[in-house]
């Protein structure tokens, strides 16, 4: 018969493990979802503040109507048989277009324009008046190099436009025409 000194009968079974809170694995994996949302949300928003946006253009509704300008010049370009091949020099920092079009249509210098403009960086674009040092061959001398990437080269006058893409550094010759 026990003893009425002996108390071990009355102590309350132990249960689990005494491990402090922080030597759970379970509370770390549900730490752990919730931390990695702030640290993601922290990097987007540096992010985000950080990355140039000069790809959104303000007046999107106004450059929109221009497009049925563009198209106009584009058929322009197409009735008058226009076409041509660019080839940029790297070394000699120069980009030639030779130009061709039906009989009849004669090329002007003094507003024929040149845009190089950038596929992904709009900071990036040259927009040049040709020089002509030949029958049907222009030319232009750039200030430094293009950068590497696709490039939009666009030849026209008032009237019509033509067009290609060249890839620096691995294509430097393009044919131009209106698509």
């Amino acid at each position: 018969m026990p003893s009425s000194l002996d108390h071990s009968d009355n102590k309350p079974a132990e249960t689990g493990n005494k491990k402090p809170w922080y030597r759970q694995p379970l509370v770390w994996l549900v730490i752990a979802f919730p931390a990695t949302a702030v640290v993601g949300g922290i990097s987007l928003l540096i992010l985000s503040l950080n990355i140039d946006t000069a790809l959104v253009v303000d007046d999107y509704y106004k450059r929109g109507k221009e497009i049925n300008l563009v198209l106009t010049r584009d058929k322009k370009a197409v009735e008058l048989g226009i076409r041509g091949v660019s080839i940029y020099s790297s070394d000699k920092l120069r980009l030639s277009v030779t130009l061709a079009s039906k009989e009849g249509y004669a090329f002007t210098d003094e507003d024929l324009t040149v845009e190089l403009m950038h596929a992904t960086r709009g900071g990036m674009d040259v927009k040049q008046a040709l020089s002509q040092s030949g029958p049907g061959l222009y030319q232009m001398d750039l200030k430094q190099k293009l950068a590497k990437g696709p490039w939009i080269v666009q030849v026209s006058t008032n009237d019509w436009r033509i067009h290609g893409r060249i890839h620096v550094p691995d294509n430097y010759t393009s044919p131009l025409s209106a698509q």
